[in-house]
């Protein structure tokens, strides 16, 4: 079967969402599985940009064998459905499925002709559809090296099945509005918690703000700090000032601090260490515009003593 190799097409991919694949995969190493893909894209010309920002699982009531999959469409219906409430931006992008259990390392004609007359169907939001296929488990390896993928686009009104090549996919540092994590979820519960759906999605925001407002400040993680934000902020006068943003997992408020602080931006150091923040962008934000405002007020000072320092 022949696959078209896609030169107009990027893709960026959260490693938390990779790990979720790869989870699935794990817990049905002998029968095929899968889920929804969602997420963001943007559209130029014939050029095409997709984010991913979450994996809904299959479902309680999906059905498996080796050869066949059937996913649990109630339950991801409604969990999309409370994701798109409070994310309008997010759309189903696509879906992604296993054939590391039968040895078929590309997507069968059944799966094309599944997708197809997805993107073909009036309901379907958007003019492609994008299908993640787990291809083969690495024996021996661990983590994201787990497993081997390839990623697939078609686009309504083409015949042709193009494959987004290796060095167009980016993995990435972000947060996932979903899935949820485990220790949030109560038990044999089957929808989910809202005010965590709301926090989630909020994290995709933050995340989507930043990297495209403040591309030196990094989405982190670990287990001490959870999820936290952290790099330089370029101010007015083409200085750099380097931040970090935590984030209460429990409160999702924010809270921001400046690291080895220039010497005329003090009182902004004391002024946030007494605020705090409904968002890492809201944070990010503020400081710009507190530190940009010192600088005015040193530089408006220093015109009145005489002297001019040009920006």
């Amino acid at each position: 079967m022949m696959f078209t190799r896609a030169d107009n097409i990027k893709l960026e991919i959260p490693r938390a969402a990779i790990e979720a694949v790869f989870d699935e995969c794990d817990r049905y190493n002998v029968d095929e599985t899968g889920g929804r893909i969602l997420g963001t894209y943007n559209a130029a010309g014939n050029r095409l940009s997709l984010t991913v920002n979450g994996v809904i699982e299959p479902g309680p009531n999906a059905q498996r064998t080796q050869t066949y999959f059937k996913q649990d469409g109630e339950y991801q219906e409604k969990v999309f459905r409370q994701i798109e409430d409070h994310l309008p931006s997010i759309e189903h992008l696509g879906n992604w499925h296993t054939h590391h259990v039968n040895g078929l390392h590309h997507l069968s004609s059944g799966d094309i002709q599944t997708y197809r007359r997805i993107v073909g169907h009036s309901k379907h939001n958007i003019d492609f559809f994008y299908a993640l296929l787990v291809t083969e488990k690495v024996p021996g390896k661990t983590g994201l090296q787990r497993y081997l993928f390839k990623n697939y686009l078609m686009r309504r009104g083409d015949e042709t099945v193009y494959e987004i090549a290796a060095n167009d996919v980016s993995l990435v540092d972000a947060p996932l509005v979903w899935p949820i994590a485990k220790e949030t979820m109560p038990a044999r519960r089957h929808t989910p918690p809202r005010d965590t759906v709301v926090a989630n999605a909020d994290l995709v925001q933050d995340h989507d703000a930043i990297s495209q407002f403040f591309t030196k400040v990094k989405t982190l993680q670990s287990k001490e700090l959870g999820i936290y934000w952290r790099g330089d902020i370029t101010l007015a006068d083409g200085s750099d000032q380097e931040v970090v943003v935590l984030r209460d997992a429990d409160t999702s408020v924010c809270s921001v601090t400046l690291r080895n602080p220039h010497a005329n931006l003090e009182p902004v150091t004391k002024a946030l260490g007494k605020n705090s923040f409904p968002s890492a962008r809201a944070a990010l934000i503020a400081t710009e515009r507190a530190c940009n405002a010192q600088l005015v007020a040193e530089l408006s000072h220093k015109k009145k003593r005489g002297r001019l320092w040009m920006f």
